[in-house]
């Protein structure tokens, strides 16, 4: 396999002029803007917008980097386009909700980008792909010319990372995407699908922002966590090695990881990888896993008994009624509809639940923890 790259640049703050000269440095490292964007070319621009959530929140990609590659493929002549599909219902309302309080509308106003309200979305095929064959993506993908993804580095509950291959879920549509969630309910056909879908969407560039990243029950429930850089990669898989390696995942901890690796997408190891720009080793850490990582003995227990005891003893997601506001939004998002908003409160039918996260991702004001069974961990 040739040797990738991933581009490493140390971003302490989100300063607007710092995020330019880091994305331009990325730019650099592969052959320049000029390499992806010509003049005239239409360029989307993929960022994770997961839900309304401020930018000091960590949950979305911070304005400040969305802004810099847009103003970077602007001076190449492209015409950019900002989108996303959040989680939940794809509306314009929810879209222009989104936009405002994650500060991408203005990032867009003063980089000459504009914000996608088209909630069209068409049927691409994709022969190659092992699982899935053929996706329903939005239709800013079907327009663009070029595809930049803009990620967030974060744990998460379900694929206990997230970042450059995960990023692309967010090219299906609104409600869509639970229904993804119940057709792949195991993680190793999960992520396959993220993978084919991630092989699908073919994104020129990967931009991670790192400088702050989400640990813990992410990708909307965690604790912000500064890293301080930025990173990018023409190779989604390569990034999320080296990325996940960076905060402490080991490959086979993360499926996708992993399964990128089994299928020679990127290297076993990410020393395998070259690192250009600055030393990212004075930036290892580990952070803190999601809670809903396996917490069983089940491969110790004998083979008929494992499947319902690592099923009782399998974290799960719960309400805390204190907190629920009972907007619905979870009830929304739930692929198989096992909750319920009663009495003003929302209520999960645990028989039913198939522990996809997507109520705990979805929530809004971080009323739905994940319970571990305490006597069973490790």
């Amino acid at each position: 396999m040739e040797r990738q790259t991933v581009s490493v640049r140390r971003s302490p703050t989100y300063e607007r002029e710092a995020m330019l000269e880091a994305v331009r440095a990325h730019f650099d490292a592969f052959g320049g803007v000029g390499a992806f964007v010509r003049p005239g070319d239409r360029v989307l621009l993929k960022t994770n917008l997961l839900m309304a959530r401020a930018p000091q929140a960590a949950t979305t990609t911070h304005p400040s980097l969305v802004w810099a590659i847009a103003a970077a493929a602007r001076e190449a002549g492209g015409l950019v386009c900002i989108a996303d599909s959040p989680g939940g219902r794809y509306t314009k309302e929810t879209l222009k909700k989104c936009y405002r309080i994650s500060g991408l509308e203005q990032a867009a106003q003063s980089a000459g980008a504009w914000l996608n309200f088209d909630l069209g979305a068409q049927q691409v095929s994709f022969p190659e792909g092992k699982l899935c064959r053929s996706f329903h993506l939005i239709s800013p993908w079907h327009e663009a010319d070029v595809v930049f993804s803009a990620c967030k580095l974060k744990t998460h509950a379900m694929t206990a990372y997230t970042g450059a291959v995960k990023n692309c879920f967010g090219l299906i549509p609104g409600l869509e995407k639970p229904e993804m969630h119940f057709r792949f309910q195991q993680l190793p056909a999960f992520a396959q699908m993220l993978i084919d879908l991630c092989r699908c969407a073919a994104p020129r560039l990967t931009f991670m922002d790192a400088v702050v990243g989400m640990e813990g029950n992410g990708p909307s429930g965690g604790t912000p966590r500064p890293l301080g850089l930025t990173l990018c990669a023409e190779n989604p898989f390569a990034l999320d090695l080296f990325a996940s390696d960076l905060i402490g995942f080991a490959a086979h901890e993360v499926e996708t990881v992993r399964l990128a690796v089994q299928q020679g997408l990127c290297p076993e190891r990410a020393e395998q990888l070259l690192a250009v720009g600055e030393d990212a080793a004075p930036y290892r850490c580990s952070f803190e896993r999601a809670a809903s990582g396996d917490v069983t003995f089940s491969s110790r227990i004998p083979g008929p008994l494992q499947k319902p005891i690592k099923r009782l003893l399998a974290p799960r997601p719960v309400v805390d009624a204190a907190r629920c506001v009972g907007c619905g939004e979870c009830a929304a998002s739930c692929p198989v509809q096992t909750i319920s908003i009663s009495g003003g409160k929302a209520h999960i039918e645990k028989k039913r639940c198939i522990r996809c996260f997507c109520c705990q991702e979805m929530c809004p004001v971080k009323a739905i923890d994940i319970r571990k069974f305490r006597g069973f961990q490790i």
